[in-house]
């Protein structure tokens, strides 16, 4: 099971070329804008736990998450399509998705009352998730995003589950933070499993 919103990567940064090109021609760098985005979630963890009481604060949710992806798609063209690689962006790519993820992530289960358990599970997982990706480099030469529960998919996961809050269906939060946990196993398995074939 193979499913995953990165698949729609190419139509997403076709939309946000025009806007690359602009920050090329300002001479913004990708590092740049890896750090604006690091800092940028964890304003945003801190504007969701001051103002949890908001219910709109949850509608916000997902906005934030689409911009954060565009922020996250912009870095990665900027240094492909204008030479802007450095040795510091892999670093801080792959550091910064993690960094905001826990953050955001922790915040946001912390304030609807999830289980614990749960919450951490989730986060644990996610991060390993990524490790997983990022270490099957070194087995076949390629950074790893298979689905069904990569970074995308979980930003969009997290935005459902705020929509359901502010329509006040917490009976369902935990029993699909329970369906994510089994969706995040199967995205592990799936970057094990490609990695590891010859």
């Amino acid at each position: 099971m193979d499913i995953s919103i990165y698949k729609l990567k190419k139509q997403f940064q076709n939309l946000l070329m025009p806007l690359c090109k602009m920050f090329a021609n300002l001479g913004i760098s990708p590092n740049q804008i890896t750090i604006f985005t690091i800092i940028l979630n964890i304003i945003f963890a801190f504007i969701l736990y001051k103002f949890a009481s908001f219910k709109l604060i949850y509608l916000l949710i997902p906005f934030f998450f689409l911009i954060r992806m565009a922020l996250n798609a912009l870095d990665g063209m900027l240094a492909s399509n204008f030479n802007m690689k450095t040795k510091v962006g892999v670093f801080l790519n792959e550091t910064g998705d993690i960094i905001s993820d826990t953050v955001v992530f922790y915040v946001f289960f912390k304030i609807i009352n999830s289980s614990e358990y749960l919450a951490v599970s989730f986060i644990f997982l996610s991060i390993l998730t990524e490790y997983i990706g990022v270490v099957a480099f070194m087995v076949d030469g390629k950074r790893h995003y298979e689905g069904p529960m990569g970074k995308s998919d979980r930003v969009f996961f997290i935005s459902i589950l705020s929509i359901l809050i502010y329509f006040n269906f917490y009976l369902f939060i935990d029993y699909l933070l329970i369906i994510g946990l089994i969706l995040l196993i199967f995205t592990i398995f799936n970057r094990l499993k490609n990695s590891l074939r010859t």
